[in-house]
Protein backbone atom coordinates (compact mmCIF):
# COMPACT_ATOMS: atom_id res chain seq x y z
CA UNK A 1 0.00 0.00 0.00
CA UNK A 2 1.36 3.45 -0.79
CA UNK A 3 -0.53 6.64 -0.13
CA UNK A 4 0.08 10.21 -1.54
CA UNK A 5 -0.82 13.72 -1.14
CA UNK A 6 -1.00 16.23 -3.66
CA UNK A 7 2.35 14.26 -5.25
CA UNK A 8 4.35 13.62 -1.85
CA UNK A 9 4.35 10.06 -0.15
CA UNK A 10 2.75 9.90 3.64
CA UNK A 11 5.95 8.41 5.24
CA UNK A 12 4.43 7.94 9.06
CA UNK A 13 3.39 4.38 9.72
CA UNK A 14 0.59 3.29 8.16
CA UNK A 15 0.19 -0.32 9.29
CA UNK A 16 -2.48 1.17 11.89
CA UNK A 17 -4.84 1.75 9.19
CA UNK A 18 -6.96 -1.00 8.70
CA UNK A 19 -9.91 -0.15 6.02
CA UNK A 20 -9.91 2.22 2.94
CA UNK A 21 -12.33 4.57 5.09
CA UNK A 22 -9.24 4.79 7.38
CA UNK A 23 -6.95 5.81 4.89
CA UNK A 24 -9.09 8.50 3.45
CA UNK A 25 -10.16 10.14 7.55
CA UNK A 26 -6.12 9.71 7.78
CA UNK A 27 -5.32 11.96 4.58
CA UNK A 28 -8.59 14.21 5.02
CA UNK A 29 -6.99 15.07 8.71
CA UNK A 30 -3.69 15.71 7.31
CA UNK A 31 -5.35 18.20 4.76
CA UNK A 32 -7.17 19.96 7.45
CA UNK A 33 -4.15 20.73 9.74
CA UNK A 34 -2.78 22.43 6.81
CA UNK A 35 -5.95 24.05 5.57
CA UNK A 36 -6.95 22.31 2.90
CA UNK A 37 -9.48 19.96 1.93
CA UNK A 38 -9.48 16.42 -0.40
CA UNK A 39 -10.55 17.86 -3.54
CA UNK A 40 -9.53 14.26 -5.77
CA UNK A 41 -9.11 10.93 -4.80
CA UNK A 42 -7.44 8.34 -7.46
CA UNK A 43 -7.07 4.68 -6.78
CA UNK A 44 -4.23 2.71 -8.64
CA UNK A 45 -4.18 5.39 -11.43
CA UNK A 46 -8.10 5.62 -11.43
CA UNK A 47 -9.84 8.93 -9.99
CA UNK A 48 -13.43 7.33 -8.04
CA UNK A 49 -16.82 8.90 -7.71
CA UNK A 50 -18.21 9.55 -3.96
CA UNK A 51 -20.64 5.83 -4.88
CA UNK A 52 -17.22 3.86 -5.20
CA UNK A 53 -15.45 5.54 -2.47
CA UNK A 54 -18.82 4.45 -0.45
CA UNK A 55 -18.44 0.95 -1.57
CA UNK A 56 -14.79 0.67 -1.27
CA UNK A 57 -15.07 1.82 2.80
CA UNK A 58 -14.58 -1.33 4.12
CA UNK A 59 -12.07 -3.25 1.75
CA UNK A 60 -8.59 -4.24 3.90
CA UNK A 61 -6.21 -1.18 3.68
CA UNK A 62 -3.47 -3.59 2.69
CA UNK A 63 -5.25 -4.83 -0.77
CA UNK A 64 -5.83 -1.16 -1.99
CA UNK A 65 -2.77 -0.67 -3.44
CA UNK A 66 -1.74 3.08 -4.47
CA UNK A 67 -3.95 6.16 -3.36
CA UNK A 68 -3.37 9.38 -4.43
CA UNK A 69 -5.31 12.12 -3.04
CA UNK A 70 -5.44 15.89 -4.24
CA UNK A 71 -6.05 18.53 -1.90
CA UNK A 72 -7.18 22.05 -2.42
CA UNK A 73 -8.43 25.11 -0.23
CA UNK A 74 -11.93 25.54 0.55
CA UNK A 75 -11.50 28.98 -1.07
CA UNK A 76 -10.64 27.65 -4.32
CA UNK A 77 -13.26 24.48 -4.08
CA UNK A 78 -15.94 27.08 -3.69
CA UNK A 79 -15.29 29.32 -6.87
CA UNK A 80 -14.79 26.43 -8.77
CA UNK A 81 -17.87 24.80 -7.73
CA UNK A 82 -20.15 28.62 -7.54
CA UNK A 83 -18.45 28.64 -11.39
CA UNK A 84 -19.71 25.37 -12.41
CA UNK A 85 -22.97 25.71 -11.08
CA UNK A 86 -23.71 28.72 -12.78
CA UNK A 87 -22.09 27.39 -16.26
CA UNK A 88 -24.23 24.24 -16.18
CA UNK A 89 -27.47 26.36 -14.75
CA UNK A 90 -27.36 28.23 -18.25
CA UNK A 91 -26.94 25.15 -19.94
CA UNK A 92 -29.67 23.56 -18.66
CA UNK A 93 -32.37 26.32 -19.65
CA UNK A 94 -31.30 25.87 -22.64
CA UNK A 95 -31.64 22.33 -22.63
CA UNK A 96 -35.55 23.08 -20.98
CA UNK A 97 -36.52 24.87 -23.84
CA UNK A 98 -35.35 22.51 -26.34
CA UNK A 99 -37.67 19.95 -24.38
CA UNK A 100 -40.44 22.29 -24.11
CA UNK A 101 -40.54 23.15 -27.60
CA UNK A 102 -39.98 19.44 -28.73
CA UNK A 103 -43.19 18.58 -26.56
CA UNK A 104 -45.21 21.63 -27.70
CA UNK A 105 -44.61 20.23 -31.39
CA UNK A 106 -46.04 16.75 -30.22
CA UNK A 107 -42.41 15.48 -31.09
CA UNK A 108 -42.36 13.39 -27.74
CA UNK A 109 -39.75 10.98 -29.20
CA UNK A 110 -37.27 13.95 -29.51
CA UNK A 111 -38.26 15.07 -25.76
CA UNK A 112 -37.76 12.01 -24.32
CA UNK A 113 -34.42 12.19 -24.99
CA UNK A 114 -33.43 15.26 -24.18
CA UNK A 115 -35.51 15.13 -20.99
CA UNK A 116 -33.41 11.99 -19.95
CA UNK A 117 -30.03 14.84 -20.55
CA UNK A 118 -31.71 17.36 -18.93
CA UNK A 119 -32.62 15.03 -15.68
CA UNK A 120 -29.38 13.79 -15.18
CA UNK A 121 -27.76 17.74 -15.11
CA UNK A 122 -30.77 18.66 -12.95
CA UNK A 123 -29.70 15.84 -10.57
CA UNK A 124 -25.96 17.08 -10.77
CA UNK A 125 -27.25 20.64 -10.59
CA UNK A 126 -28.70 20.46 -7.20
CA UNK A 127 -26.99 18.08 -5.59
CA UNK A 128 -23.88 20.97 -6.55
CA UNK A 129 -26.02 23.69 -5.33
CA UNK A 130 -26.95 21.86 -1.88
CA UNK A 131 -23.68 21.27 -1.32
CA UNK A 132 -22.65 24.80 -1.32
CA UNK A 133 -25.54 25.73 0.40
CA UNK A 134 -24.06 23.42 3.34
CA UNK A 135 -21.00 24.36 3.20
CA UNK A 136 -21.84 27.76 4.08
CA UNK A 137 -24.42 26.32 7.01
CA UNK A 138 -21.29 24.48 8.54
CA UNK A 139 -18.83 27.17 8.75
CA UNK A 140 -16.62 25.27 6.03
CA UNK A 141 -17.14 28.10 3.00
CA UNK A 142 -17.31 31.55 4.35
CA UNK A 143 -17.77 35.23 3.68
CA UNK A 144 -15.39 37.48 3.31
CA UNK A 145 -15.18 41.44 3.37
CA UNK A 146 -17.69 41.75 6.01
CA UNK A 147 -18.35 45.06 7.08
CA UNK A 148 -21.18 44.31 9.59
CA UNK A 149 -23.29 41.35 11.06
CA UNK A 150 -25.81 42.32 8.70
CA UNK A 151 -23.55 42.34 5.60
CA UNK A 152 -22.09 38.86 6.49
CA UNK A 153 -25.94 37.16 6.44
CA UNK A 154 -25.82 34.98 3.74
CA UNK A 155 -28.70 35.46 1.15
CA UNK A 156 -31.46 32.60 1.45
CA UNK A 157 -31.72 29.99 -1.22
CA UNK A 158 -34.65 29.18 -3.20
CA UNK A 159 -37.41 27.28 -1.60
CA UNK A 160 -39.75 24.82 -2.98
CA UNK A 161 -36.79 23.07 -5.50
CA UNK A 162 -37.52 19.20 -3.76
CA UNK A 163 -41.61 19.83 -4.40
CA UNK A 164 -41.18 21.28 -7.54
CA UNK A 165 -39.03 18.36 -8.95
CA UNK A 166 -41.18 15.63 -6.93
CA UNK A 167 -44.69 17.60 -9.18
CA UNK A 168 -42.04 16.89 -12.36
CA UNK A 169 -41.72 13.79 -11.73
CA UNK A 170 -45.20 12.59 -11.27
CA UNK A 171 -45.76 14.34 -14.58
CA UNK A 172 -43.30 11.99 -16.37
CA UNK A 173 -44.39 8.53 -14.97
CA UNK A 174 -47.95 9.57 -15.93
CA UNK A 175 -46.99 10.71 -19.53
CA UNK A 176 -48.63 13.98 -18.96
CA UNK A 177 -46.32 15.90 -21.72
CA UNK A 178 -48.45 19.03 -21.69
CA UNK A 179 -48.02 19.16 -17.52
CA UNK A 180 -44.21 18.57 -18.01
CA UNK A 181 -43.30 21.15 -20.79
CA UNK A 182 -45.55 23.75 -18.42
CA UNK A 183 -43.63 22.85 -15.08
CA UNK A 184 -40.45 23.03 -17.03
CA UNK A 185 -41.05 26.46 -18.56
CA UNK A 186 -43.33 28.08 -15.60
CA UNK A 187 -41.44 26.54 -12.56
CA UNK A 188 -38.13 24.82 -12.97
CA UNK A 189 -36.22 27.71 -14.96
CA UNK A 190 -37.27 30.61 -12.76
CA UNK A 191 -36.03 28.13 -9.57
CA UNK A 192 -32.79 27.80 -11.93
CA UNK A 193 -32.81 31.65 -12.23
CA UNK A 194 -33.29 32.28 -8.56
CA UNK A 195 -30.17 29.28 -7.78
CA UNK A 196 -28.39 31.12 -10.40
CA UNK A 197 -29.04 34.47 -9.02
CA UNK A 198 -28.22 33.28 -5.45
CA UNK A 199 -24.40 31.82 -6.24
CA UNK A 200 -24.35 35.00 -8.10
CA UNK A 201 -24.58 36.98 -5.17
CA UNK A 202 -22.36 34.82 -2.91
CA UNK A 203 -19.65 35.28 -5.91
CA UNK A 204 -20.45 38.96 -5.06
CA UNK A 205 -20.15 38.97 -2.16
CA UNK A 206 -16.66 37.84 -1.47
CA UNK A 207 -17.06 34.01 -1.19
CA UNK A 208 -14.17 32.40 0.09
Amino acid sequence: MRVMIDGSDVTRDLSGLRTFADILSETASRAAASGRIVRRIEVDGREISTRVEREMAERPAAETGEVRVYTTTPEKLLREAIDGALDLSLAIRRDVKAVSSSLQSGDVSSAKSLYVSCVESLGTFFRLAGAVFNGFRSGAFSLSGRSSAADGEMPSPPASTAEILQRLLEAQQAENWGKMSDLLEREIVPNLEEWSAFFTAMRGRGAK
